[in-house]
């Protein structure tokens, strides 16, 4: 199973199609759909044979935005669960961050959210908007 650009192994296999996939040091889990067959490695072209031609684009794709989590309403422990399942699904989607919407309030949600983002290996760094104290912007390494 791929997790951004990383191949992962399958270590369990739980009910309803659910699986825990470990890339690296990290444990993820995913639904069936989400997995994909390994992609086998690249052939070297042998000597003398020609490059094939790939037609470009003069315009250049623009760049999706960041997955986004708005977590308003939830509890801290609900909160929490969909921050974990956003980072899997950003993960398997290649992403290298994602911005989750905590709002201000009293900074429960934010403060656990800190808290819990500190535990989890995948995470590289994570840091307020510096715009709006009510969005954390999470990065992976």
């Amino acid at each position: 199973m791929p997790l951004g650009r990383k191949q992962g192994v399958i270590v369990d296999a739980g009910r309803g199609g659910h699986y825990r996939v470990q890339v690296e040091n990290a444990v993820v889990s995913c639904r069936e759909e989400d997995l994909a067959e390994p992609v086998p490695p690249k052939r070297t072209r042998e000597a003398g044979s020609a490059a094939p031609r790939v037609k470009t684009s003069a315009r250049a794709e623009p760049a999706s935005p960041p997955p986004r989590i708005d977590l308003h309403g939830l509890t801290v422990e609900q909160a929490l669960e969909r921050v974990v399942e956003a980072i899997d699904l950003a993960l398997r989607r290649g992403a290298d961050q994602i911005e989750v919407v905590h709002g201000k309030g009293s900074g429960r949600i934010r403060d656990a959210l800190h808290r819990h983002l500190k535990t989890l290996s995948v995470v590289a760094s994570f840091r307020l908007d510096p715009r709006n104290p009510g969005v954390t912007w999470v990065h992976f390494g």
